[in-house]
């Protein structure tokens, strides 16, 4: 339980398995430990700690691993009007954290479009998040009052880190960061190029540096690791989709051996290629809501998991 009815759940926790899902409300994650292996409508994004995360209702996100590794979090989840992807860019934001129509209607012009959801946490947030989770552990009504400035203060700083990297609405990119952006949508289609750090600096007509900067910027992901990750993305999809032989998948994803791609992909996934699809049934059970049929879930649920991760913690 919390001490404001307009938060679903919220906690100080290891989150070690997240299947991709939506949630009843806008999310926000704090990773105060562990680098953690996430997608938002299957785009990976890595977080790393001290980097902030928020999801919106209609957004599909969830781990890229079976289990994550050993980390801390917070997290809040509350309520919002707008569950759909809305025409505009309303948000819908609880009325009690007191954001005029004005307010609201900018927080959303920065928030609903953005192109990422994983970002370097402000000093001023990380100070934030641990005094909200605390002050919704409370009981009385300052604590109530407390929780709900500060997480009017959480959601107007969250907005003003993704103003500031200048990827909300009438802020236009610079071309070089579009070209890269445009050019990391497309390598799930040429994973078998013989692709390197300089290779994939001329496709874009920018310097290493500038690439590796921007690439992180856009990612979270540094441009080999990037790459390595779509390609781990890609066998799966050929192990659970086709009969290929693991020879074949290992060139048609791009590794020049079948011994460094088993290599490879147990560095990812902690099985090799043949294990991986010798337990696809198990690991179909495991990850029943895969990204084609992600989880809706309701509050009833996210109660039960907030409680779950309580007892683990």
């Amino acid at each position: 339980m919390n001490v404001l009815p307009d938060i679903i759940c919220h906690g100080h926790i290891e989150n070690r398995l997240m299947h991709p899902h939506r949630n009843p409300g806008m999310e926000i994650v704090l990773v105060e430990q562990g680098h953690l292996d996430w997608a938002v409508e299957q785009r990976p994004e890595v977080l790393n700690p001290g980097s902030v995360f928020f999801t919106l209702p209609w957004q599909v996100h969830g781990s890229l691993t079976l289990q994550e590794p050993r980390n801390r979090i917070f997290f809040v989840l509350f309520p919002l009007n707008q569950l759909d992807r809305p025409a505009g860019n309303h948000l819908g934001l609880p009325p009690s954290l007191g954001f005029s129509s004005e307010e609201e209607e900018m927080l959303g012009r920065i928030l609903v479009p953005a192109r990422r959801h994983s970002w370097p946490a402000s000093t001023l947030l990380k100070e934030l998040f641990p005094k909200l989770v605390r002050r919704l552990d409370g009981t009385s009504e300052i604590d109530a009052m407390a929780a709900r400035s500060l997480l009017r203060a959480l959601v107007v700083e969250l907005a003003g880190i993704v103003s500031q990297a200048a990827t909300g609405p009438g802020c236009r990119l610079p071309e070089s960061t579009r070209r890269v952006e445009r050019f990391l949508a497309s390598l799930f289609g040429t994973l078998d190029h013989p692709w390197t750090l300089d290779g994939m600096a001329d496709a874009c007509s920018v310097k290493r540096t500038q690439l590796a900067n921007l690439c992180k910027q856009l990612s979270g992901y540094p441009p080999m690791l990037y790459l390595s990750r779509i390609r781990f993305e890609k066998a799966c999809e050929l192990l659970r989709e086709t009969e290929k032989s693991i020879t074949d998948i290992a060139f048609e994803c791009g590794y020049n051996s079948s011994q460094y791609f088993a290599e490879t992909f147990k560095g990812f996934s902690r099985m090799t290629p043949s294990d991986y699809r010798r337990h696809l049934p198990q690991l179909d059970a495991i990850m029943a809501n895969n990204w084609s049929h992600p989880e809706a879930r309701t509050i009833d649920d996210e109660l039960r998991r907030a409680e779950l991760f309580k007892h683990l913690a």
